[in-house]
């Protein structure tokens, strides 16, 4: 006959062992999580990465090109017959559509005249040189000597408008009437001899040649700067 089985008792004063589980790692327990890797997504998002870089080259490589441009290799002011020391070439990065001149034509514009002044370093452009030759039909080009007191002191430049003005004698009484005046444009300014004097070349019509002439021929004139017709 089998005997029952009898549990084993401890004292009170001891625990019973017992066996517990493993905790679940979890987030909040300070292990991190391993997360599922999608390869596809990282793939998709470095070849758009890749394809965007591009097309920004792209784009900026068709909007800008280098190429040999004609440049002011000094300040030249309006009017003045170009030499070859004002102008050289230089590489720069040209934007598309720019109104530059090629390198390949500086020898073509010396002795063409400039048609608004030129700063050093600046781009030209075809609108700023002309080979039209000066004076054109119905001008003529006055020479007339100036003395200090008969022209402004502030920088006076081709391309400037002026009044000639005919001036009396010194101690005379001012003429009862209009003075005789022609209107012209500065073309070229000579450098000043001993006595301070020079020699302004002066852009008039032809039928103001005369009455200029005759004027500067007396000594008595005065060259008066005046605002550029709008």
């Amino acid at each position: 006959m089998p005997l029952p089985l009898l549990s084993r008792k401890k004292d009170d004063d001891t625990s019973t062992t017992e066996l517990t589980p493993d905790p679940v790692p979890t987030a909040s327990s300070g292990t991190p999580v391993k997360r599922r890797r999608r390869p596809r997504m990282l793939a998709l998002g470095i070849a758009l990465l890749v394809v965007g870089a591009l097309g920004a080259w792209w784009i900026s490589d068709r909007l800008s090109t280098t190429s040999q441009v004609v440049v002011a290799a000094a300040d030249v002011p309006e009017g003045q017959v170009i030499t070859a020391d004002d102008l050289t070439t230089s590489d720069v990065n040209v934007p598309s559509g720019s109104a530059v001149i090629s390198g390949s034509e500086l020898d073509s514009l010396v002795g063409q005249r400039t048609t608004t002044s030129l700063e050093q370093g600046a781009l030209l452009s075809p609108s700023q040189v002309s080979a039209a030759s000066v004076p054109g039909e119905g001008t003529a080009i006055v020479g007339i000597k100036v003395a200090p007191g008969q022209i402004p002191t502030q920088n006076v430049d081709p391309g400037d408008p002026v009044q000639i003005v005919g001036t009396p004698k010194s101690g005379d009484d001012p003429p009862s009437g209009d003075a005789p005046t022609v209107n012209g444009t500065i073309q070229a300014l000579g450098e000043p001899s001993t006595d301070g004097t020079y020699v302004v070349d002066v852009l008039v019509s032809d039928d103001q040649a005369g009455t200029l002439t005759a004027l500067s021929a007396t000594g008595r004139i005065g060259v008066i700067l005046v605002p550029e017709e709008e």
